[in-house]
């Protein structure tokens, strides 16, 4: 699953580049905008850990497996780490847009109880809800720690696809993909650079100290959150 996902990820971003992604920008003089309910269950389960140019890769059919195993054992213990803490990358993520977006102007609110596919955007979306303007749908591809390649640190990843939908007749305000730390720069995305402050040398520092752990994926979450406000000014 893992692989999969990565692959997904990887694969957005070379179109990117290939073709650069045209986003759709917000006006906020027309769009009549001013109650907004957040798009609930739009983060993975897991946070990812993940060493992109490991060596195990480079030994054939054997040195994958043995690649394979060490990071789906690298992820359980990072996984296993934050659960030890409670740590609910969701509500962090959603506690942060609501403030956000209050300190752009906007009201805000989850709303719970929408079904949807993990990595994506909504596909249908709910009846108009009465003094509701607009749905934010933010849908996390993947969030965690990467490292690209051997030897080098773990840092805070975290790749969002963002759009904001007018409740009254289904139309699309603003779309972006908001790249936190990529592995690749792409043309027409919005990319932030990750926190120094929390880079890792290797696994053993990642799970040392669990708090710090997640603070590193809290503070790339936020600073997801605050890019995905902004483009509501």
């Amino acid at each position: 699953m893992l692989k999969r996902v990565l692959v997904a990820a990887m694969a957005m971003t070379v179109a990117a580049c290939a073709s650069p992604y045209v986003a759709t920008p917000y006006d906020r003089s027309t769009a009549s905008v001013q109650s907004i309910s957040l798009i609930d269950d739009s983060v993975p389960d897991k946070a990812i850990a993940y060493e992109v140019a490991s060596v195990g890769g480079n030994f054939g059919l054997i040195g994958a497996l043995v690649d394979a195993g060490i990071q789906a054992e690298r992820q359980g213990a990072v996984n296993e780490a934050l659960a030890g803490l409670g740590f609910d990358a969701e509500a962090a993520l959603e506690a942060r847009l609501i403030a956000a977006l209050g300190e752009q102007g906007y009201t805000a609110a989850t709303l719970d109880g929408v079904e949807r596919a993990k990595r994506d955007f909504l596909e249908t979306y709910p009846d108009a809800q009465a003094g509701v303007d607009g749905y934010l749908d933010i849908a996390i591809t993947q969030y965690g720690y990467m490292s690209s390649g051997a030897g080098q640190p773990f840092r805070p990843t975290v790749w969002a696809k963002v759009k904001l939908v007018k409740v009254s007749d289904g139309s699309v305000l603003m779309e972006n993909i908001i790249l936190y730390n990529p592995l690749n720069g792409a043309d027409g995305v919005v990319t932030l650079p990750p926190n120094p402050d929390y880079a890792f040398k290797n696994r053993s520092e990642l799970l040392e100290n669990p708090d710090r752990l997640a603070a590193g994926i809290e503070d790339a979450l936020n600073q997801v959150a605050d890019t995905a406000a902004r483009l509501l000014r």
